[in-house]
């Protein structure tokens, strides 16, 4: 979107106040992100109200699933944008900024993501074409080329397509996106190479199942075939490639030994396996269980020398008893992941598990949740422990600065560490230390732990 209203002339600002019109981003995958994206459009609207801005425009998936009600609700938005490729969206500023009438489509005849705020000053023209083109083409495979970066420069995260086959029963991603569209290899090769031009080191692949990439395409054509192509792009500058999201039932030995082979794939790898007693992952519908998902973990951890596991874990699933929940936690006591999110069960209308019953009531599910962290906390401090005294490699994310300009801190990851999910590594520099810039890869020397952090110096 960012990429289109750039080429259109139009200028991104980090603050909504500083800006002609706001385009909210929003997430409809459960209540929490529903009210938080409801709050976030009420906000920019009342900066409309208070004529700081001129128009506000509402992307993603809230607005796929429930337009209609929302612009009854919100009379004051001007543009309400279901998924798209967005190549309309320069026109509906152009007709906000023109004085044109509001450009409303409830019905969804065109197809956005994840909740976020940004702010656009624009240029005024082609109001009219507005209403013809209410948020763009439907999604095609390459419309993600041409992206301007939200991203530092140096991180950026790669889309493998849009959709799922899976049929979890607490998910709304197929009712919401569809079944699996991946992008084509050719298109991502592509894209990919484009954001390394950019500055990028370190790229996170990412979809709704990663490990399902391509099956949609054509026979024996996958994420093992995208992995060595992105391998290719090392001498490009491309260190890092992460792969997020990969499910439990469709990891296959062909991937394992390409995660394994390929030079720049970091070895980490985020795998959600959601619960540990199977008569919880039956009712999930998951298409696993507990012996497999030990399987899995065990060929991962035997193919790929100090592999960095990720998982999340969803307590509170209709019908999970108190011996289901002490499996999971002996499952996570087995298997001793390095990095583990945990979330409490959302009964979604719109899924079936929605009207599954008996409940797990909210308070008990709040407990089993501070059970899981509390683990995984207990865990990580004594890995982070053993690290002190060690040396690493860290790519640099920032550098905090004190009065006069001078360098105190710099703030970066080791690749063990993905962007936004995972704990950072806290560099102190002193006077006499290197200097350091966002995007560098250094060695240091580590120190200590605060919290999910690690301490270091530089090497």
């Amino acid at each position: 979107m960012v990429g289109h209203l750039g080429r259109a002339g139009m200028t991104l600002v980090t603050d909504p106040a500083d800006s002609d019109v706001v385009i909210v981003n929003t997430c409809g995958f459960i209540d929490e992100a529903r009210q938080e994206s409801l709050a976030a459009i009420r906000e920019q609207v009342a900066l409309k109200r208070a004529g700081r801005v001129r128009g506000v425009v509402v992307t993603g998936c809230l607005v796929e699933l429930h337009s209609a009600g929302l612009s009854k609700e919100l009379p004051e938005v001007d543009a309400w944008l279901p998924l798209s490729d967005y190549s309309g969206v320069p026109s509906i500023v152009d007709a906000v900024l023109g004085g044109a009438p509001s450009a409303v489509c409830p019905t969804g005849e065109v197809r956005a993501h994840a909740a976020g705020v940004a702010g656009v000053a624009g240029v005024a023209g082609a109001a009219a074409t507005a209403a013809a083109r209410p948020g763009g083409l439907v999604k095609q495979p390459d419309s993600d080329l041409g992206r301007a970066l939200l991203t530092a420069p140096h991180t950026a995260y790669l889309r493998l397509g849009e959709g799922c086959n899976h049929v979890c029963a607490f998910c709304a991603i197929p009712k919401i996106r569809g079944k699996l569209k991946s992008k084509p290899l050719a298109v991502l090769v592509e894209e990919a190479g484009a954001l390394a031009a950019l500055g990028a080191r370190e790229l996170t692949l990412i979809a709704e199942d990663s490990t399902d990439y391509g099956k949609d395409l054509r026979a024996g054509y996958g994420l093992a075939e995208l992995l060595v192509e992105l391998g290719r792009l090392e001498s490009a500058g491309l260190r890092w490639v992460r792969v997020m999201y990969a499910h439990p039932a469709t990891i296959d030995e062909r991937l394992i030994d390409t995660l394994a082979a390929v030079g720049n794939v970091a070895p980490y790898l985020d795998m959600p396996v959601q619960h540990g007693d199977d008569a919880v992952l039956r009712a999930m519908r998951r298409g696993t269980d507990g012996r497999r998902i030990r399987e899995v973990v065990a060929r991962l951890r035997a193919a790929i020398p100090g592999l960095t596991l990720r998982t999340t874990i969803l307590v509170g699933f209709p019908g999970e008893t108190e011996a289901g929940f002490a499996r999971l936690m002996e499952l996570l006591e087995e298997l001793r992941f390095d990095r583990v999110g945990c979330f409490v069960f959302s009964p979604e209308a719109s899924t079936e598990a929605g009207t599954m019953e008996p409940r797990v009531p909210r308070e008990l599910a709040e407990q089993r949740r501070a059970t899981v962290m509390d683990l995984q906390r207990r865990l990580l401090s004594a890995a982070n422990r053993r690290r002190i005294g060690t040396h690493d490699e860290v790519l640099v994310d920032a550098v905090e600065r004190g009065r006069g300009g001078v360098a105190l801190r710099a703030v970066g990851r080791t690749v063990r560490d993905a962007p936004e999910v995972d704990g950072r590594v806290l560099v102190e520099l002193g006077a006499t230390a290197p200097k350091l810039a966002a995007g560098e890869f250094r060695a240091v020397r580590i120190t200590g732990q605060s919290g999910y952090d690690l301490l270091a110096a530089p090497a």
